[in-house]
């Protein structure tokens, strides 16, 4: 009996920031929220602070008047819930 052939392959596979964004809208909240925590773990790591990456998103000209809006509206909704 003949066996089947077996395979590992391996795959680099770099996602587009469309894609990411497609697979983070399409998450359900709770998962949204993980997302967040685990930025906030991988950044805790680096020599300096995230507000450095967030100011290097803004200057971006590729960032557009409606990418400012959503970065102003995380930033308003996620301090509701620390009042």
């Amino acid at each position: 009996m003949n066996e089947p052939i077996k395979r590992n392959i391996d795959i680099n596979l770099v996602l587009t920031p469309q894609e990411i964004a497609f697979g983070f809208c399409n998450l359900h909240s709770d998962s949204q929220a993980e997302f967040f925590n685990e930025v906030a773990k991988i950044t805790k790591t680096w020599s300096s602070h995230f507000v450095f990456q967030l100011q290097g998103i803004t200057d971006e000209d590729c960032l557009t008047k409606d990418g400012r809006k959503i970065m102003s509206e995380i930033g308003e909704y996620s301090s509701k819930g620390s009042e």
